[in-house]
């Protein structure tokens, strides 16, 4: 009797225990664009909703507003394995304006919508090295100890408005007991000054980014693009939400 009643009731234990139980959670931030000239001028707020399933980055959200509540732009992330290379979208909200990457199985597409002309190419080799969009945060912290100890670690990054995968170092410039800083530049000696080197700071205890300054991916209301300061502020929420 004793059997059967155990037989009957393994079922139901089973089923109450969680095999896969994960745990999601929300980290929401801003960060302020100021002119990077004139640090008075705020060029444009950003607004991050960031959601994580056991402490790895699922979707992203952002919301870009002006110094007036002005909305400029949003943008979507959306990731799988490989927290480096997240699908994006970003939309301008003032203009025929979609930048994009997209994969299908192992191909990726870069996608631009600009004034009614679209155009994509697809990439069905991709380098080992490669960050897209704000899979470079993610790619700073699997570096980590090979930037905190001041070696150099290159990469390829997926430019939806070129439509190419660029060349990029990045290099430790400075750190103390609290910060990083680093430059983020192109590869090519020859190519470097064409664009400005991008300066990094990253809080060394939580390995987020504090700081960024240098080009960034929104435009003004005549198409150029903005180079700011931004200063990122983090509002951890609450408690982890059990799921099974």
């Amino acid at each position: 009797m004793n059997k059967i009643f155990c037989l009957l009731m393994l079922p139901m234990l089973l089923q109450a225990v969680p095999v896969s139980a994960s745990t999601t959670n929300v980290l929401e931030y801003t960060g302020t664009a100021r002119d990077i000239n004139d640090s008075t001028r705020v060029l444009y707020r950003e607004s991050h909703r960031l959601t994580l399933q056991n402490q790895r980055p699922v979707s992203r959200e952002v919301e870009y507003h002006d110094a007036n509540g002005r909305l400029l732009a949003t943008k979507t992330n959306r990731y799988g394995n490989n927290a480096a290379i997240p699908e994006f979208t970003l939309s301008d909200a003032r203009k025929d304006y979609r930048e994009q990457a997209v994969f299908q199985g192992d191909e990726l597409t870069l996608s631009l919508t600009e004034q009614g002309n679209s155009s994509r190419k697809t990439f069905r080799e991709l380098p080992d090295d490669l960050i897209i969009d704000a899979g470079f945060d993610d790619f700073v912290r699997q570096h980590w100890p090979a930037l905190l100890n001041g070696e150099r670690v290159d990469f390829h990054f997926a430019s939806a408005a070129r439509q190419d995968l660029i060349r990029f170092r990045l290099e430790p410039q400075a750190s103390d007991n609290n910060e990083l800083v680093l430059s983020m530049r192109l590869s090519s000696r020859l190519l470097a000054w064409l664009l400005d080197p991008i300066e990094l700071t990253y809080d060394k205890a939580s390995q987020r980014l504090l700081r960024y300054k240098g080009l960034t991916n929104i435009q003004d209301d005549t198409g150029t693009t903005f180079k700011a300061m931004i200063d990122y502020q983090y509002h951890d929420q609450a408690t982890p939400t059990p799921q099974n």
